[in-house]
Formats: structure tokens, C-alpha cells, sequence
């Protein structure tokens, strides 16, 4: 519970900075050169092109499948982010969203904070164990975010008469790229026979946080929290997307796999508790990168967030 704690207290640590950031620069305003915004814009670079790409591949090196069983777990982790992403752009399509909003709606619906949420709810469930089950569940999480979620996302902040360069645009897109190497890297380096050093491991101890404390203050300096009420709408989605139709879907297909009757259904449990997790904050990068509606993620954020008060306690009580 205390890693629990720490993990929420570092992402209220990164939204409080960016908060105050903002606060003194517009307390500041006719102080200042305005260059706030183009540091902000060096820093999360610096994170995601160059320490994120490197925990990614380090990551990935140190993959283990013990049990062919355990494979359907990374493809439900998948397909769960697939599915909430296809469900988002269907509703963005019957609320009649233009191009901002409707990438805004995906991200929000198909990014989930798998990590600092479900590592840690399952965590403190049921201790150490769980995390290899909630590691191969997230498996492909990184390889979805940044080679199908950035992608689509970044063909609706494009603009109409750019339209016939979208793909040229993906394909060059150093966001994507990155990651397509680290993880393709990570993946050489875990089938080549070569031991990970284990300093990596409390590396990515360490860089995890501080990584996770600067995004949020990027994402804190920028977000509007009175921008909420206008969302409600867009944010009750979110949430039947995120809290009823994915862990539906998802639980109905582990059970058909036959999960629940692995390792005393510990498997199962760590499934039902993430497929019930809220939209990550990795799904506010690509609104600040892009151009989408980022009042619409932020908003979506704060909400699906704000109702693990309610959903982790009822999953407690109902699993355990």
C-alpha cells in the first residue's frame, strides 16, 4: 500500500509543480520572456526521446515467459486497448466531434494506466507476485502506444490539406521512431542469450519516477480544471467505455481462455482489476504533441481517475 501511495504522490508532486509553474508565470506575465513553454517542450523531448526510449528497451530485455498459458495475457492487455480506442472513436463519430475532439476521444478511451494504478492496486492485493502477471498483461502496452495509438492520434491533428502526406508524416514521425528501435532493440537483446545487467533493474527503479514526476508537470502546466464541466458528457463515455464495456468484454474472454483456473485464479483477479483501470496520462501527450483537444483528454483524465475512489474499494471487496 505505501508503493500505492507513493506512485499517486508522485504524479499530485508532478501536477502540483506544473500548476505552480503556471501560477508564477502568469503572476510574473509582464516579467517574463514567455520562454516557459519551450523549456516545458525540451523537457518532456528529453523524456521521450531519450530516457523514456531506454526504460522501454530495458523493459523488454528482461521479458520472461515461464508458461505458454500466460501468453492470452498480453494480447488481452491488447486487445483491451484496442477495443476501448475502436468504442471511443464510434462514440466521438455520434457526438459529431470534429477531427481535435475525436483524437482527443480515442487516446482517452484506449490509453490506460496499466502501471501506477494496476501494478500498484495489484500490488497491494496480493504482493509481488501479481507483478509478473500484471508485466505480461502490459506487455505490449508501449509497442501499442507508439506504434498504433500515436499514429492514429497524430492523423487527426493533421491538417486537411496535409492530408496526403499523413503517411510519410507517420513514418518519419521521431515520436515513433524512437520507440520503434528501442523496442525492437529490447526484443534483439532478450532472445540473443545476453544476461541484462541487473543494475538496469534499479536504473529503472529510479527513472521511472523522475520520468513520471516531469511528464505530469508538463501535462500540469497546461491543464484547465475548470474546463471539466464542459466534458461531463464526453467524460461519462470515457467512463462506460473504460469502467463497463472493456472489463466486460475482456473478463467474458478470460474465462473463455480459461484463466480463472490458473494459479488458484490469481491470473484471472489481476485481469479483472486492470481491465477496470482509468485513462493513463500517457493520453495527454498526444493532445500537447498533435494538436487535439486537450481540455476534452484532460478532462477525461481527471474524471476516469477520480472514480478509482469509487471502483478500487468496490473491486476489493468483490474479488477478495
Amino acid at each position: 500500500m505505501g508503493k500505492m501511495v507513493f506512485s499517486l504522490a508522485m504524479i499530485a508532486t508532478g501536477l502540483i509543480i506544473g500548476r505552480l509553474l503556471y501560477w508564477l508565470e502568469k503572476k510574473n506575465k509582464k516579467h517574463t520572456d514567455q520562454s516557459l513553454p519551450k523549456y516545458l517542450v525540451i523537457v518532456r523531448n528529453i523524456v521521450l526521446l531519450g530516457i523514456n526510449p531506454l526504460i522501454v528497451m530495458a523493459s523488454f530485455w528482461a521479458v520472461s515467459l515461464n508458461d505458454i498459458r500466460l501468453l492470452s495475457l498480453p494480447l488481452l492487455g491488447f486487445f483491451a486497448m484496442v477495443l476501448g480506442g475502436g468504442v471511443g472513436l464510434a462514440a466521438s463519430r455520434l457526438l459529431k466531434h470534429d477531427k481535435q475532439k475525436t483524437g482527443a476521444m480515442f487516446v482517452s478511451a484506449s490509453f490506460t494506466n496499466l502501471g501506477t494504478f494496476g501494478g500498484l492496486i495489484c500490488f497491494a492485493l496480493w504482493g509481488e507476485k501479481s507483478f509478473a502477471f500484471v508485466a505480461l498483461y502490459k506487455l505490449f502496452e508501449e509497442l501499442y502506444y507508439y506504434l498504433f495509438g500515436y499514429p492514429i492520434a497524430k492523423s487527426f491533428g493533421i491538417k486537411d490539406n496535409q492530408a496526403k502526406n499523413k503517411l510519410k508524416s507517420i513514418l518519419t514521425d521521431p515520436y515513433i521512431l524512437v520507440y520503434f528501435f528501442s523496442i525492437l532493440i529490447g526484443c534483439i537483446l532478450n532472445v540473443s542469450g545476453i544476461k541484462r545487467p541487473s543494475v538496469l533493474g534499479d536504473i529503472n527503479s529510479t527513472l521511472i519516477p523522475i520520468t513520471s514526476v516531469l511528464l505530469v508537470s508538463t501535462v500540469g502546466y497546461s491543464m484547465k480544471f475548470g474546463k471539466l464541466r464542459i466534458y461531463l458528457k464526453e467524460c461519462f463515455v470515457v467512463s462506460a467505455v473504460k469502467f463497463l464495456i472493456t472489463p466486460a468484454v475482456i473478463i467474458l474472454a478470460a474465462v473463455i481462455i480459461g484463466l480463472p483456473t490458473l494459479e488458484n485464479s490469481l491470473v484471472f483477479q489481476v485481469v479483472i482489476v486492470l481491465s477496470f483501470m482509468p485513462t493513463a496520462f500517457n493520453a495527454l501527450i498526444p493532445p500537447q504533441i498533435y494538436g487535439l483537444d486537450k481540455d476534452l483528454a484532460n478532462s477525461a483524465w481527471l474524471f476516469t481517475t477520480g472514480m478509482q475512489v469509487v471502483i478500487v474499494p468496490i473491486l476489493s471487496l468483490v474479488i477478495l
